[in-house]
């Protein structure tokens, strides 16, 4: 997870870049943690236990809303709680191994909370529609979804274009046109933003 300077600097430098820029994925981002930690047991290619396959192509499977890869909501998703489970846990995965490194976690829950895009250069339109309702712009597309794209304050007056799309306790999840998601802290924000972020929550 990128702090929020980061994000306020990199992205507020960059954001004429951001627009085309590719979709966090689960063919590039993903896969390659999923090989190392979890593919003996759960792949076409070797085995498949507890009727989980995490091969790119039948993972569809296993995302929706009350699947266990809940898209934008990494919180409930159960393929993400159970890797944080104690290893001593009878659900701990993987079974088999270790903790996954806390990197590593953390960019699965970025991808979930980006919208569980499976291959963002062969884009179905569930996922199109997906990345829409999320506000995040899918390659190629023109952004329609513009006029949701609020500009964001930090304290330190640097401004990014972000749409919200929910809050997680003292924090505020923000949503760049290349669908990429991060968990601002409250207190790093402007008072202004700060409101519009209470009023956009109904808070």
């Amino acid at each position: 997870m990128k702090s929020f300077n980061s994000v306020f600097g990199l992205f507020f430098l960059l954001s004429g870049a951001l627009d085309g820029a590719e979709v966090v994925d689960y063919v590039d981002k993903i896969l390659p943690i999923m090989k190392d930690h979890c593919w003996d047991c759960h792949s076409k290619e070797t085995e498949v236990k507890g009727n989980l396959s995490l091969d790119p192509e039948t993972l569809f499977d296993q995302i929706g809303t009350y699947n266990i890869i809940r898209p934008g909501n990494p919180g409930e998703s159960g393929f993400v709680e159970r890797m944080k489970l104690d290893e001593s846990h009878a659900d701990f995965m993987p079974r088999k191994g270790s903790s996954l490194p806390k990197r590593e976690i953390e960019a699965i829950e970025e991808w979930i909370r980006a919208g569980a895009i499976v291959d963002g250069k062969k884009l179905t339109d569930d996922e199109k529609k997906r990345l829409a309702e999320m506000g995040g712009a899918s390659p190629g597309s023109d952004d329609k979804q513009a006029d949701q794209f609020l500009s964001w304050k930090n304290r330190e007056g640097k401004v990014i274009e972000a749409r919200m799309t929910g809050m997680e306790g003292e924090a505020v999840n923000l949503v760049m046109k290349n669908g990429k998601s991060y968990l601002v802290p409250l207190n790093s924000l402007s008072s202004e933003s700060v409101e519009q972020a209470k009023r956009l929550s109904g808070k």
